[in-house]
């Protein structure tokens, strides 16, 4: 067995998502790959990170809320420096005519464990490495005006494109789709990811870039 990411020897085990997306008694049957040492660094921290942004999202399912309650809000206690950087420059602002809260995300650090979670469902889906640089994409995050970003207008146009059948385990914390693209090649293919049934994410192979990164 290989890396997910690079082809190297494996060294260890991921699970895509990361264990801390799903609530305890949901925790049967999740992905996973194996790992080299090099791209098996401890990103726990960016996962609950990421964990918690998603879960702070309105529009998912009970089950995100009952893990912000149990998980999220403990994780924010538990730590000053996460709780800091998580409500940094937090502003009210009002979205489709609600006001709510509107906090500044580091997407950097979103996208590189979006990108993690591609690799892996990618490898897991068609057993080789997804040779691509890929591109992030959400409407749910936006711009400091409230629109989308060039990216995540993309997502507007993927929209119209019907999904028949979402896989996934544990549908209410995590399902996945891949898209055929305009060839009919594996690695042209997008990736719909769906978080607690409502944070949706596209992935976006570019098609230039024949090797995978993880960072921009």
């Amino acid at each position: 067995m290989s890396c997910y990411i690079c082809g190297k020897e494996n060294y260890s085990v991921e699970h895509a998502p990361a264990k801390s997306f799903f609530p305890k008694g949901m925790r049967e049957d999740l992905i996973t790959v194996y790992s080299c040492k090099e791209h098996n660094e401890d990103t726990s921290k960016d996962d609950e990170y990421v964990r918690n942004i998603i879960t702070m999202y309105i529009d998912n399912n009970n089950t995100s809320f009952e893990h912000f309650e149990n998980k999220t809000l403990k994780s924010l206690s538990n730590s000053h420096a996460l709780h800091k950087k998580t409500i940094k420059n937090k502003q009210t602002v009002t979205l489709n005519g609600v006001e709510t809260a509107a906090l500044d995300i580091d997407r950097e650090r979103f996208d590189t464990v979006m990108r993690k979670i591609a690799y892996a469902i990618f490898h897991h889906e068609y057993n080789k490495r997804w040779c691509r640089k890929l591109l992030v994409a959400t409407d749910h995050l936006k711009t400091d005006d409230m629109k989308n970003d060039k990216i995540g207008s993309l997502v507007e146009e993927m929209k119209r494109i019907p999904v028949s059948f979402y896989k996934g385990q544990n549908p209410k914390v995590f399902q996945y789709a891949f898209l055929q693209g305009a060839k009919d090649d594996f690695e042209e293919h997008c990736l719909k990811m769906k978080f607690y049934q409502g944070f949706e994410v596209i992935i976006f192979p570019h098609h230039e870039h024949t090797e995978p990164q993880l960072n921009t």
